[in-house]
C-alpha cells in the first residue's frame, strides 16, 4: 500500500510540474501540438490516477473518475479551447481503464481469469512499470517543447 502512495505521490508530481511549465507556455503552441500534448497527458495522467485511487480506495468507483474529468479540465483549460473538450473526454476514458485494470488486478475473476492468475500477476508490477512509462512520456513532452 505504501508503494502504490509513493507511486501516486511521485507521478503527481510530475504531471503537476508539466501542467506549470505548459501553464507558462501556453503561448507558443499550435492547435495541432496542444491538441497532442493534451491527448497525451491527460489520458495518460488520468488512467494512472484512477488505477492508483481503485487500488487505494476499492469500494469508490466514482472517485476515480471524477478525479479523472478534472485532470482532463484543467489541461485542456490551460491550452486552448479546442482542447478542453478532447481533455475531458480523454480524461474520463483513461480513468475508467485504469478504474477497470485496478480492479482487475485485485479480483481476476472478474474477466472469467482462474485462480491462478491472481498468483501469476504480481499486484505492483503493473503500476510500477506504468509509472516509468509515464515518467518517461512526461520527459518526452517536456523535450518538445525545447525544441
Amino acid at each position: 500500500m505504501l508503494l502504490i502512495i509513493l507511486l501516486s505521490s511521485w507521478n503527481g508530481v510530475g504531471g503537476y510540474r508539466l501542467y506549470r511549465v505548459f501553464k507558462k507556455k501556453q503561448v507558443l503552441f499550435d492547435d495541432h501540438f496542444t491538441l497532442a500534448a493534451c491527448m497525451a497527458v491527460t489520458m495518460l495522467t488520468s488512467f494512472l490516477a484512477g488505477l492508483y485511487l481503485i487500488l487505494l480506495f476499492p469500494d469508490f468507483y466514482i472517485i476515480p473518475l471524477l478525479s479523472g474529468l478534472w485532470i482532463g479540465w484543467r489541461f485542456g483549460a490551460v491550452l486552448r479551447s479546442p482542447a478542453l473538450l478532447s481533455g475531458l473526454y480523454n480524461g474520463a476514458a483513461g480513468a475508467l481503464t485504469g478504474t477497470m485494470l485496478g480492479a482487475v488486478l485485485q479480483n481476476p475473476a472478474l474477466c472469467r481469469l482462474p485462480a491462478e492468475a491472481a498468483g501469476m500477476a504480481d499486484l505492483y508490477s503493473i503500476p510500477v512499470a506504468a509509472a516509468c512509462f509515464y515518467m518517461c512520456i512526461l520527459a518526452s513532452l517536456r523535450y518538445s517543447l525545447r525544441m
